[in-house]
């Protein structure tokens, strides 16, 4: 029975056999408890304390702009609803009110630059800090302030529509730039950026056939643009002469060369840079070094 009791526990085991095991009972071994789901639901409850308090205690970043008074963080977008507008403004910036249905987000500013996303609806921008400090971001393209005032408006297909009341915007998206003056509107359209600037008192055959032009570029538009070109006109000219080539080109560069004299056609039709810039001059809108400079400070 003895060597039962050892193989199986079974039977009665030997005297000496039951004494050593009660002297060596302490040093057994036993598996580790499990711990049960009430304490691992109080360690996760503690995880999750700790890590809202931690979010708790990082402050909001708060951009300069106010609303009614209070600063806005950086991050919050301002939508208006359909009865009601907004406005917000910084000191050393200027002010900017939303129209009804409008969706407006501050974005984190980048080396002084103060940066805004509109993604729907209607904004008017006063801004009187140094040009190229306000940028705007639309789904199709971005402005950026030259100093001025301006509405820009995006629409339910993500295009945008800008137009100048004062000083200069340009209109950007990759390397393609529109410059627009006072008094001149710019489209932009999705996956083609902007279209080419107008003067808002131009005829409504010329806006027209700008306003396809923009969307397919075709032949016909061209030459009616180019036919109905006045002399202030020449500004949209002079965006077309470097969005075409060959004989389009050609096309625009004799009718830019009519409407502005002195202009280097040899070198316009060429594309040669310095001949571009001295057409710009010929505009009497500015000189070309006054806004490259601006262009190079927002493009660091």
């Amino acid at each position: 029975m003895t060597d039962q009791y050892l193989w199986d526990r079974s039977g009665e085991p030997d005297p000496e056999v039951a004494r050593l095991e009660a002297l060596l009972s302490s040093y057994r071994y036993r598996p580790p408890r499990r711990r049960t789901p009430r304490v691992i639901l109080a360690i996760a409850a503690a995880l999750v304390f700790a890590g809202g308090l931690t979010y708790l205690l990082i402050p909001k970043q708060i951009s300069i702009w106010e609303m009614a008074g209070k600063r806005i963080p950086i991050g919050q977008t301002i939508e208006t609803g359909p009865d009601t507008g907004a406005r917000i403004e910084a000191t050393s910036f200027g002010q900017v009110e939303l129209d009804p249905n409008s969706r407006l987000q501050i974005l984190p500013a980048e080396r002084d630059n103060q940066q805004f996303a509109l993604r729907q609806g209607t904004m008017h921008a006063l801004i009187w800090a140094p040009p190229s400090r306000f940028v705007v971001e639309t789904p199709s393209a971005r402005t950026i302030d030259l100093g001025c005032a301006y509405t820009l408006t995006v629409l339910h297909d993500n295009s945008s529509l800008l137009t100048v009341e004062t000083g200069w915007v340009a209109f950007q998206a990759g390397s393609l730039e529109s410059f627009i003056p006072a008094g001149a509107a710019c489209r932009t359209q999705p996956h083609r950026g902007p279209g080419l600037p107008y003067f808002e008192d131009s005829s409504p055959v010329f806006q027209a056939a700008v306003s396809q032009f923009d969307q397919a570029a075709g032949r016909p538009e061209l030459e009616t643009i180019v036919r109905d070109a006045r002399k202030q006109d020449a500004l949209t000219l002079w965006h077309l002469i470097v969005r075409t080539k060959g004989l389009d080109r050609d096309l625009v560069v004799r009718q830019f060369a009519a409407l502005v004299p002195g202009a280097n056609i040899p070198g316009l039709q060429s594309g040669n840079a310095a001949a571009i810039d001295q057409a710009w001059n010929l505009l009497g809108l500015g000189r070309t070094e006054w806004w490259r400079m601006w262009k190079h400070g927002w493009q660091l």
